[in-house]
C-alpha cells in the first residue's frame, strides 16, 4: 500500500487541480449537474450513488459554492478515443465526496487482482505509425507513450461478497503496466478500487465500481 500511496502522490499532486476522483453525498441518491454554476442552471445529468467522475478544485482563494465535473460519456470507457470523452457541468459543492477523502477498506468481502505477464504480442495485431505503437487489436491502449508495453492483464480476478465476478476480456485487453498496488473503498453496498498504472507521459488513472456481482463503471483518464 505505501509504494501506491508514494505514487499517487508523485503524479497526484501534478494534477492537484485536475483529475481527482469523487462520488456524490445526498441523501436523494442523486445530485443533479447543472449547465452553469448556479441553482437556476438547466440540469443536464443526474449523477448517482457511487458513480465515479473527474472533478476540478476551484482556484486558489476563490470562493465558489459550485465545483466543475467531468462525466464520463461512456460507462466503461470504451472506444476510439484515448482522451476522456466526457460531459462538463457544476454540481454544489456539499454534494462532492473526493475518493481520496475515504477510508480504506479492509473487510473480508471483497477481492480484486490483476493477472499479469510480461507483454508477448504473439497472435496480437500491432499498427505503428512513424515508429510508434497506436493500437493492439484494433483498440487505443493505456499505459504507453508509443513504445511497446512491458505488462499485459491476462484476466481479472474478482469476488463480491464470495461471489466470483465475471470479467469479459474487453474491459482489460487495452490496458496495460498495471500493478496490484491500489486503494479499495466501501459505498454502501458498492466497491470502488482506484490506481495510477504507468508513469510519464504514459500514466493513466483507472477506477473500477464493483456492485451487485457485476462491473457497474470502469473510468479510465488520462491528465
Amino acid at each position: 500500500m505505501k509504494s501506491f500511496i508514494y505514487l499517487f502522490l508523485f503524479l497526484g499532486y501534478t494534477n492537484i487541480a485536475y483529475g481527482q476522483l469523487a462520488i456524490i453525498k445526498d441523501v436523494d441518491g442523486y445530485t443533479n449537474v447543472r449547465e452553469l454554476p448556479n441553482i437556476d442552471s438547466k440540469i443536464i445529468y443526474k449523477l448517482t450513488e457511487s458513480e465515479v467522475f473527474i472533478f476540478e478544485l476551484p482556484e486558489e482563494n476563490k470562493d465558489s459554492n459550485w465545483i466543475p465535473v467531468f462525466i464520463s460519456k461512456n460507462k466503461y470507457s470504451l472506444g476510439n478515443s484515448k482522451n476522456l470523452n466526457s460531459l462538463e457541468g457544476f454540481i454544489h459543492k456539499s454534494r462532492l465526496q473526493p475518493i481520496e477523502e475515504l477510508p480504506d477498506y479492509n473487510g473480508n468481502n471483497f477481492f480484486f487482482k490483476y493477472k499479469l505477464e510480461s507483454f508477448n504480442d504473439k497472435n496480437k495485431i500491432c499498427d505503428y505509425k512513424d515508429n510508434f505503437l497506436m493500437q493492439i487489436n484494433g483498440r487505443n491502449i493505456y499505459g504507453t507513450d508509443g513504445n511497446i508495453p512491458k505488462i499485459e492483464v491476462k484476466g481479472i480476478d474478482i469476488k463480491y461478497k464470495s461471489v466470483l465476478v465475471e470479467v469479459p476480456k474487453v474491459f482489460y485487453e487495452d490496458i496495460f503496466e498495471c500493478s496490484n498496488n491500489f486503494k479499495v473503498i466501501k459505498n454502501k453496498e458498492d466497491f470502488i478500487l482506484y490506481q495510477w498504472n504507468s508513469d510519464g507521459a504514459g500514466g493513466y488513472l483507472i477506477a473500477w465500481v464493483i456492485g451487485d456481482n457485476s462491473i457497474k463503471q470502469r473510468l479510465v483518464f488520462i491528465p
